[in-house]
C-alpha cells in the first residue's frame, strides 16, 4: 500500500473535481439517481444529460465535458429506442448500450456475474474513450432480489465492482427505483440505504408538492461536492430540462394564476381562503404566499374581518381587472 501527503494529493491532481456533468456527474465519482418507477422520469433524465455529454452542450445551465456513454439497460430493445428517439440520441455512434439479456449467460463463480459485467463494461468503456459508466438499473443488474435487496451487505459487496470503475477515472451514475413508501434523499431508495453511503452524489428525482405543472420535477441532493444544490426545480421544456428554481419560487406564481382565474370565473366574486384552495387546489400555505404578493401588487383585495359570520374574502380589484 502506498500513502501520501496531502501536497503530494493537490500534486497529483491540482483540480480536486473532473466535472463531466457539473455538479451531478463527475470522473471518479459515483452519482445515485432515485425516483418512483415510471412516473419521476429518471430515464428521461439521464438520457437527457447523456445527450448533452455526448455533444459537450448545456445541462441545466453549466457546459458539459464531451464524452462517450456505456449505459446498461434493463429495457427491451423496442422500449429503450422510443427513449432514444425522444432524447434525440438515434443517430449517435458515441453512445455504447448493453441490453440485460445480453448478460443472461452469466454464472456466479469465484468472480460474481455482477462483477464480471462490471469489469467488462469498464474496460469496454477504456477502450472505446467513454467518460461515462450509467447502470439502469442497479438492483436489476446486480441481481439484488428479495432478501438481498434489503442487506446492507449485499449491497455494499455489489458496490465494490463499480467502486473499482470509478478508480479507473470514469463517472458512474446509478439508477435505482424508489421504495414503495418513499422518503427523502438518501433513504428513499428501494432496498438498504447502505449504498447510498457508498456513493459520492445521491439525487432525488419526483414530483414537487404544490402548483406545478406536470413537467415539473425537483431535484433534492445529498454530495460530497460543495457545488452540488442540495434542491432544484427543473421543466422539460421543447425536449430539453431547465432550472426554474427553489420550488417555492416556482409554485407561487403558478398559484397566483389560479387565484386570478378562480376569481375572474364569476363577476365580483369574493372566495374565502378555504374556497380557493376548493377552486385551486393550491395548498394553503403556497396559497397565502400567493395571495399575500397578489395584493400587494394591487391585483387582489379583501374584506371582512376574519371573525365569527365575517371571514375574510378575497376579490379582484376592479381597478386591475381588465375589460371583456
Amino acid at each position: 500500500m502506498k500513502f501520501i501527503t496531502a501536497k503530494e494529493l493537490f500534486e497529483l491532481k491540482p483540480e480536486p473535481v473532473e466535472w463531466v456533468c457539473k455538479p451531478w456527474l463527475a470522473r471518479e465519482a459515483i452519482t445515485e439517481l432515485d425516483g418512483a418507477p415510471k412516473s419521476a422520469g429518471k430515464t428521461t433524465f439521464a438520457l437527457a444529460m447523456c445527450k448533452a455529454i455526448l455533444t459537450g452542450g448545456d445541462f441545466l445551465g453549466y457546459q458539459t465535458a464531451k464524452g462517450r456513454i456505456v449505459y446498461l439497460t434493463e429495457e427491451s430493445g423496442t422500449s429503450f429506442r422510443a427513449a432514444l428517439a425522444r432524447a434525440g440520441i438515434e443517430e449517435s455512434e458515441d453512445f455504447h448500450i448493453l441490453f440485460w439479456k445480453e448478460t443472461h449467460g452469466l454464472r456466479d463463480g469465484e468472480t460474481s456475474a455482477w462483477a464480471k459485467v462490471v469489469e467488462e463494461a469498464v474496460e469496454y468503456a477504456k477502450t472505446h474513450g467513454a467518460a461515462v459508466l450509467v447502470v439502469d438499473t442497479f438492483a436489476q443488474f446486480a441481481k439484488l432480489t428479495g432478501d438481498k435487496e434489503n442487506s446492507a451487505g449485499d449491497n455494499l459487496e455489489a458496490m465494490l465492482p463499480l467502486q473499482k470503475g470509478r478508480d479507473e477515472g470514469i463517472a458512474v451514475l446509478v439508477i435505482r427505483h424508489e421504495r414503495k413508501e418513499g422518503g427523502g434523499v438518501g433513504v428513499s431508495g428501494r432496498g438498504s440505504n447502505a449504498m447510498s453511503g457508498a456513493v459520492d452524489i445521491v439525487l432525488q428525482l419526483k414530483r414537487p408538492i404544490g402548483s406545478h405543472t406536470p413537467t415539473h420535477r425537483k431535484i433534492e441532493a445529498l454530495s460530497r461536492f460543495d457545488e452540488t444544490p442540495s434542491e432544484s426545480t427543473i421543466s422539460l421544456i421543447d425536449g430539453e430540462y431547465r432550472v426554474l428554481g427553489e420550488s417555492d419560487a416556482v409554485a407561487i406564481p403558478v398559484a397566483m394564476e389560479r387565484v386570478l382565474e378562480a376569481l375572474d370565473r364569476e363577476e365580483s366574486a369574493n372566495l374565502t381562503i378555504k374556497q380557493l384552495e376548493t377552486a385551486t387546489g393550491v395548498p394553503r400555505t403556497t396559497l397565502q404566499s400567493a395571495l399575500k404578493q397578489l395584493e400587494s401588487e394591487g391585483s387582489v383585495t379583501r374584506s371582512g374581518s376574519g371573525k365569527k359570520n365575517d371571514p375574510v374574502q378575497y376579490q379582484r380589484n376592479a381597478a386591475e381587472t381588465p375589460s371583456p
